[in-house]
């Protein structure tokens, strides 16, 4: 569900000044050499390049030069892990968000929380959600590189076949749930919508936000207690079920690579749950699409945004000066308006939408204006844990389990439950 991030590199900065020492410990008055780590797609990459030439043409007394890295941004974090055992780590790396509670809790990660407090920074223009993502236990580890959010996705053609309207303003999961049955049609294989079962966290990306909206959480304030079995779960995983086994509008896909957007994009699937990283895709395969905020709850559209992280690490002093600084330029507001345009990337600070260029990109990406304003939909992010990769990887085998009719929702929710507490009460978790 989250976007497939594939070729990888590795930036490596030359600069002198302000910067820090360099890798082979050459004096303090020389030019400084910092690293980063990040796996991104063929055209996020072009364009971090860009970037980096606008930045030495801007800043004479530093150079940077690009290298090819062996790591992409799935497997950023056991590469990081494996690399912070020895000297052989970067400076900077790029991180998903759900991962900064494991990697701040190495010594070698560095301390930004001052340097954010830096007017010039405007640290509060980043979203809520980012910062919340970037920051563990009080300390700031690095800056927001990416955010994104959920949102329905609709075939227009299918739905139009099936006599049906997009959807309205203010619709519901009933609503949703009446739509994907009305544009099944078993016959030439179309589905009204779709639902991971592969086990991974796309079987529970898109479980939270329905909770939520009911009033309900994922875990306890502090950590120590699951809670997605309350009501509110029940409700929201039965409504799946009741689709998936009762309407059969729903097709099960258990392949890791997941074909829903493939089905999407040839017409046999009427509602997609997604986000802005299908756009290009969906504009390349010229399909008919439109774009709404998801289905709500008495009123309640929140959805869920998976913040990305750059996660700076400490060698010394002058470089970790040095790449916070490099961070707080390629995050501030015109340069990542040249992100945006080249990746289809959402704003990361509010203030980019006050751009003369914010229209330009907003033409660029059909339904990008809808993703965009449903950021401020995002008030949650998942929970600051190390271990909430197993609670993840619980809940996915209790949705798999019960969306193919091998378990009643009660049931499959407690025993997530119960084996959630009990990685919970791990210590050190």
């Amino acid at each position: 569900m989250r976007r497939a991030l594939a070729a990888a590199a590795v930036l490596t900065l030359v600069a002198t000044g302000c910067g820090g020492g360099t890798q082979d410990k050459q004096a303090a008055s020389g030019p400084v050499e910092i690293t980063i780590w990040h796996g991104q797609e063929d055209a996020s990459a072009k364009s971090i390049e860009k970037l980096v030439d606008r930045f030495n043409q801007s800043h004479p007394d530093i150079k940077v030069n690009t290298e090819s890295g062996g790591a992409t941004a799935d497997g950023m974090l056991p590469k990081i892990t494996a690399a912070l055992t020895s000297d052989s780590y970067p400076d900077i790396a790029y991180l998903y968000g759900s991962w900064a509670p494991n990697i701040a809790r190495n010594p070698k990660t560095a301390d930004l929380t001052a340097f954010v407090k830096d007017p010039a920074v405007q640290w509060k223009d980043f979203w809520a959600s980012e910062r919340e993502a970037v920051t563990v236990e009080g300390k700031v580890i690095g800056f927001p590189a990416v955010v994104d959010n959920m949102v329905v996705l609709y075939n227009k053609k299918v739905l139009a076949k099936a006599g049906l309207q997009p959807p309205k303003a203010g619709w519901t999961w009933d609503d949703f749930r009446a739509m994907a049955k009305q544009a099944t049609d078993a016959q030439d294989g179309v589905f009204g919508t779709t639902w991971p079962i592969s086990g991974g966290e796309e079987a529970v990306w898109g479980l939270w936000p329905m909770i939520w909206q009911a009033g309900g959480d994922i875990l306890t304030p502090d950590h120590k207690k699951a809670v997605f079995n309350s009501a509110a779960g029940q409700q929201a995983l039965g409504r799946l079920r009741a689709m998936a086994v009762d309407d059969k509008s729903v097709y099960l896909d258990s392949s890791p690579a997941e074909k829903g957007q493939k089905l999407f994009e040839s017409g046999r699937l009427g509602l997609f749950l997604s986000g802005p990283w299908v756009l290009p895709d969906l504009q390349a395969a010229k399909v008919d699409y439109g774009v709404s905020p998801l289905p709500g709850t008495n009123g309640n559209h929140e959805t869920i945004s998976g913040p990305d992280n750059w996660v700076v690490f400490d060698h010394d002093e002058r470089r970790v000066k040095a790449s916070a600084t490099f961070l707080a330029w390629l995050t501030a507001a015109e340069q990542q308006l040249v992100w945006m345009g080249d990746t289809g990337s959402l704003p990361i600070r509010e203030s980019i939408t006050k751009l003369p260029g914010y229209q330009d990109y907003l033409g660029k990406y059909r339904g990008i204006d809808v993703i965009s304003a449903n950021l401020a939909n995002a008030r949650r992010v998942r929970p600051a844990t190390t271990r909430y990769p197993r609670v993840s990887a619980f809940v996915a085998e209790a949705v798999a389990q019960t969306l193919l009719g091998r378990s009643d929702v009660k049931t499959a929710l407690d025993e997530a439950v119960a084996k959630s507490d009990a990685a919970l009460a791990v210590p050190g978790s």
